[in-house]
């Protein structure tokens, strides 16, 4: 960076703003403002000529156009002159800015300001005048030296008490103001490794309608069998079976609500701000999508088969077992006082929850795999909430640091159903990939 301000001081200052409360309870501004800083630093910055401010070029990122369509979710027929979602909301992102700093960030030594007739924003450093110096007082004459006492021997002591003390005080505020920062953009980093990428984000929902059909025919139907499409003509062929029921139910597309919440959540994130998620129903996925981004897969294989292709690196599996419509979740690395093994009848499942969450690096292309996964409805909306949920997630992040790196891990959450839904579920085994 020029003009003496680096990336790393305008990041900080970026999540200064976002955590102010200007900005928490506004997730589309926070969302624009990120965008338009990230893809500011990301194209470069010039300095100009006036009051040494740096303005990112980003000509092409921060067009009108390409703001709406990537932060506001206009579609591909966007117009920018019939729809003035842009506009407006850059008006109001200007007046949240200047209350942000008339306010709690009237301190920050760096200042991020939008310029009226462009979305490319600006930043500058602030200068905190001196303030002025106390009227003089005359001093009072020093009291005489002991004559038992060397010249010079109480003042220096007290001076290098003071000293001390306004450095270990230096040192304490600094230690905490790191922490802060590292503990907040712990969970940044945590999202940007899963909606930061050169592509987008894919995030495939469950197919409900699979699963129905897997409880009527009381078969597991394979991954291949999924891609291909055969199970539904093989179930409708069965006599046990009405064909036409059978055909109208695996071409519908019925997914559950928690999914829905996790994907809008999910857009509103800050760090999704340059790039929305790619939504895609299971059944149109295909397997060169999985190899261009970072995927995130909600519910387990019998809901979801894609599951089982990055099942390879986690330690716990939700198995189903259609004979007997029992749901297990096996632990494949059990630790001291873990389980192997965890199984629900039809009725424990109604009053018991358990869901996995787990998130490694995959193993073709670039980016991670996210699995968010529960034994029911209830479980994966426990799941769900747990990842969505910065303060609750956190620890467990602190837990799999490794030095400047996240681990891969796999977490195991328990709770109980309350009337087909979960408030909230607990960790109760945490396995960090060993660093």
């Amino acid at each position: 960076m020029t003009a003496g301000i680096t990336s790393e001081q305008i990041r900080i200052s970026l999540a200064r703003v976002l955590a102010s409360d200007e900005f928490a309870s506004s997730a589309q501004l926070s969302r624009f403002l990120r965008y338009i800083v990230e893809n500011g630093l990301l194209n470069g910055s010039d300095t100009s000529a006036a009051g040494g401010e740096l303005l990112p070029r980003g000509a092409d990122l921060l067009k009108e156009s390409v703001v709406g369509t990537a932060v506001f979710n206009r579609g591909p027929s966007y117009d920018p002159k019939a729809d003035p979602i842009v506009r407006v909301e850059a008006r109001r992102l200007r007046a949240r800015l200047e209350a942000y700093y008339r306010n709690g960030g009237s301190s920050d030594p760096v200042r991020i300001s939008l310029p009226k007739g462009a979305y490319a924003p600006a930043f500058e450093f602030i200068e905190t005048a001196p303030s002025e110096p106390p009227p003089a007082i005359a001093p009072a004459p020093d009291p005489a030296p002991s004559p038992d006492a060397p010249p010079s021997a109480v003042a220096p002591a007290w001076d290098r008490r003071v000293t001390f003390a306004l450095v270990a005080a230096t040192f304490v505020v600094g230690a905490l103001a790191a922490g802060l920062y590292w503990s907040e953009s712990l969970v940044s980093r945590f999202w940007t490794s899963l909606l930061g990428g050169e592509r987008p984000v894919l995030l495939i929902p469950a197919d409900s309608g699979l699963v129905m059909l897997q409880n009527l025919a009381r078969q597991q139907i394979s991954l291949q069998d999924y891609i291909s499409g055969d199970y539904r003509t093989r179930l409708a062929a069965q006599s046990a079976f009405d064909s036409d029921m059978v055909l109208n139910l695996s071409g519908r597309r019925y997914t559950s609500i928690a999914d829905l919440e996790f994907a809008a959540s999910l857009a509103h994130r800050p760090e999704a701000a340059r790039q929305m998620p790619r939504i895609r129903y299971a059944r149109d996925v295909r397997p060169e999508d999985l190899r261009a981004g970072s995927v995130i897969l909600l519910g387990a294989r019998h809901s979801n088969p894609w599951v089982g292709l990055f099942e390879t690196e986690a330690t716990f599996r939700i198995e189903d077992d259609e004979r007997t419509s029992s749901l297990s979740v096996v632990n494949l690395k059990p630790q001291a006082g873990e389980q192997r093994e965890i199984t629900l009848s039809p009725e424990e499942i109604h009053r018991e929850i358990y869901a996995i969450v787990t998130w490694h690096r995959k193993r073709e292309g670039p980016g991670y795999a996210l699995v968010v996964a529960g034994m029911s409805l209830a479980g994966t909306e426990a799941a769900v909430n747990f990842v969505l949920d910065d303060a609750r997630l956190l620890p467990w992040l602190q837990k799999a640091r490794s030095g400047g790196h996240i681990r891969e891990f796999d977490i195991l959450l328990r709770g109980r159903n309350l009337g087909g839904s979960a408030p909230s579920a607990d960790v109760i085994a945490f396995h960090p990939k060993d660093p």
